[in-house]
This record gives C-alpha cells, structure tokens and sequence, in this order.
C-alpha cells in the first residue's frame, strides 16, 4: 500500500501569482520584485532547513511573516490544480498527507473542499523543516522515511529532502514552481510528471 506526501504550494495549489502579490504586499513591494524573491526560494535549500542557523528571533520574524502571509493568501483565494486533486482522489490508500512552507491559514481551507481526507496537514506552524514534518508522519503511519513517495514541484525540496528519501520516490511535477527544464537538472526524466495522470506511471 502507497503512502503518498504531497507538498502544497504548486502541487495541490495553484498559488505562483496570488503569492506573488501577497509577498509583495507583506513586504511593501511591487509584484515582480515578490516574484522574484519566490523564484530564487524555490530553486535553493530553504534557510530554515534541518541544521540551520538562524536564531530564534530570526525563527519569530519567519513565523510572523509566515502568518501575515497566510492571512493575505486565504483574504486572495485561489484555484486548486483539480486534474492533479481527482487523479489523487482515486487512488486507493488511506496514507496520503500533505506538508507545506506556507501557513495552515490557506492550506486547511483550500483543502477542505477535496476528497483527498489527508491524515495529516502539516504547515510551518507545526514545523518549519520539512524533514521533521515527514518524520512525524511517517513516525504516525509506522513507516521510514524511505517507504514513503514524496511530491513536489521545487528545487529547494528536492535539495532538502533528497539525502532523506529513496530515489526513486523523490518525485516531482513540472506545473508549479520551477520548470521541467530545471527540475530535469536534478531528478531523472522518469520521476517528473508532465501531466497528472502520470502519477499512476510512478506508483
């Protein structure tokens, strides 16, 4: 039986331009300076990662930005990739989660109107390393670390979480963030899904 964590942003959430105009009017910017910002996130190891060395201050500051950001993304709305959601909806397991960098303010909302039924929802609230969020679920579903298939849509996951998860269950989709040209710089051609039905090509 499949135990499937999926990333939010990008993956489930079609949020590229509506987080470019909530970063931007957090940080009092204009919306290409924002988008930016997001692309380069999106393409390094994120800063809070496992091993970092921000301070806790530093920690408060991510978690305030993080809320207000949060706040701005639910206030804005937005679609759901829902080829992606129906294609998850049917496949038969009751090990499906869903982690993200953003806040449970939009994530929870935007995912309760699916049939996913997710046993775990897990935004920077509950942690902000990714790691120690699958390590939490998979410590909940029995499992390691290396029996679970891991979908994300950024570079910055796939450098955290890659010395973490099998190969071949590191997978990525190529409709959010960063391109298939850049996620094929790192991943094989085989762990990208170009459409979403291909996730029954890698299950």
């Amino acid at each position: 039986m499949h135990h499937l964590i999926f990333d939010f942003d990008g993956v489930l959430g079609d949020t590229c331009e509506v987080s470019a105009s909530a970063t931007a009017e957090v940080d009092g910017t204009d919306v290409e300076t924002a988008r930016q910002a997001n692309a380069r996130y999106a393409r390094q190891k994120p800063n809070h990662a496992r091993g970092h060395s921000l301070s806790d201050a530093e920690l408060a500051a991510i978690y305030a930005w993080t809320s207000a950001f949060g706040d701005r993304m639910h206030q804005k709305g937005f679609p759901l990739f829902d080829d992606f959601v129906k294609e998850i909806e049917s496949i038969n397991t009751p090990h499906k989660a869903v982690v993200s960098s953003g806040s449970q303010k939009y994530v929870i909302p935007a995912l309760s109107g699916t049939s996913i039924d997710p046993t775990h929802i897990l935004a920077y609230e509950n942690h902000h390393s990714k790691e120690e969020k699958i390590e939490i679920i998979c410590k909940d579903w029995g499992v390691t670390p290396s029996e679970i298939y891991y979908f994300t849509d950024t570079l910055a996951d796939v450098f955290e979480l890659r010395d973490m998860l099998a190969k071949e269950k590191l997978i990525a989709v190529s409709w959010g963030y960063c391109t298939y040209e850049e996620l094929a710089q790192e991943l094989s051609e085989e762990y990208i899904l170009k459409t979403p039905k291909d996730i029954h090509k890698v299950l």
